[in-house]
């Protein structure tokens, strides 16, 4: 039998055929492939999520331990050396690639938003490197923020109309302090004050006493010399600790962020964040423990 004529009808029918199949498995293809991205891209999420759980789940635990053994610490008064109290970053190696950022600060030795004076605020923070113009007016914004009145404090106050004179929509609390970052509200407060004073502040120390020597220490040592001769180191009553957890591992992070009363209040705050000044830190003995603890879990 011959071949058909290219030029025939039957010739043109077995193109139009041959060009079907083939579209059909284009199309085929184009599907199976969108389907195995799909597979892949939900596996990928979902290991993403599961190293995730796993790093928050290790971030939980490494604020716990830290807060037991500061319950234990405070109960059986122990002194073997702990982590930083100061708020210095710590970097512990936990397995290899996977490393935890640790920040402890007691509260005990900062400055209370709510319960220390004005004149021992504006002190602090003229050594600190606030201007004395804005110390004043700083000092004179806090106090009327917390205070009940409408009456601005003198040299510098602000209540309800100096607000709205400064073009802000908001007013002060006239109630304490919530959070330390509550001071980025206070209309004469800026960007480069507020990142020098918030790692001094709390709103944490009821008792309103503060290590005025360590604060100046840590934020401006080169006023140590300009200290008044008053300016005795402050015992903390170690009640009150802000606490940071962050573990890296690769690209991927998780952490805790919170506040612990050892007087009986337990964790007053207890964040799931990814501290943004958690980046690098110095090697502590007390990472030892931090270690082992790691390896020992499931």
């Amino acid at each position: 039998m011959s071949a058909p004529d290219a030029g025939s009808p039957d010739s043109g029918e077995a193109g139009f055929v041959l060009l079907s199949v083939l579209a059909i498995f284009i199309v085929v293809g184009a599907v199976l492939a969108g389907a195995l991205l799909q597979i892949r891209s939900a596996t990928g999420l979902a290991q993403a999520r599961a190293d995730a759980v796993r790093l928050q789940g290790a971030a939980d635990g490494i604020a716990r331990l830290i807060a037991y053994e500061l319950e234990l610490g405070r109960v059986y008064r122990r002194s073997e050396a702990g982590l930083p109290e100061d708020g210095t970053v710590t970097a512990c190696p936990l397995a290899p690639g996977r490393v935890a950022l640790v920040s402890l600060q007691d509260q005990g030795g900062l400055i209370d938003l709510n319960a220390t004076p004005r004149p021992a605020m504006e002190e602090a923070f003229r050594l600190l490197g606030v201007p004395d113009r804005d110390a004043m007016a700083l000092g004179a914004e806090i106090v009327d923020y917390r205070d009940p009145d409408d009456a601005p404090e003198p040299n510098g106050g602000a209540e309800l109309p100096q607000y709205r004179a400064r073009g802000l929509a908001w007013g002060p609390r006239n109630g304490p302090f919530v959070s330390a970052d509550e001071i980025g509200r206070l209309p004469s407060m800026t960007p480069a004050l507020a990142a020098r004073l918030a790692p001094v502040l709390t709103v944490y120390n009821a008792g309103g006493r503060f290590d005025l020597a360590a604060l100046v220490r840590r934020v401006n040592p080169g006023a140590i010399r300009s200290l008044p001769g008053s300016a005795d180191p402050v015992p903390s009553p170690r009640q009150a600790f802000r606490l940071s957890v962050v573990v890296a591992e690769g690209r991927a992070r998780a952490g805790r962020s919170a506040i612990l009363d050892l007087g009986g209040g337990g964790f007053l705050v207890w964040q799931q964040t990814v501290a943004p000044d958690l980046v690098e830190g110095a090697g502590h003995p007390a990472c030892a423990r931090l270690a082992a603890a790691f390896a020992a879990g499931p």
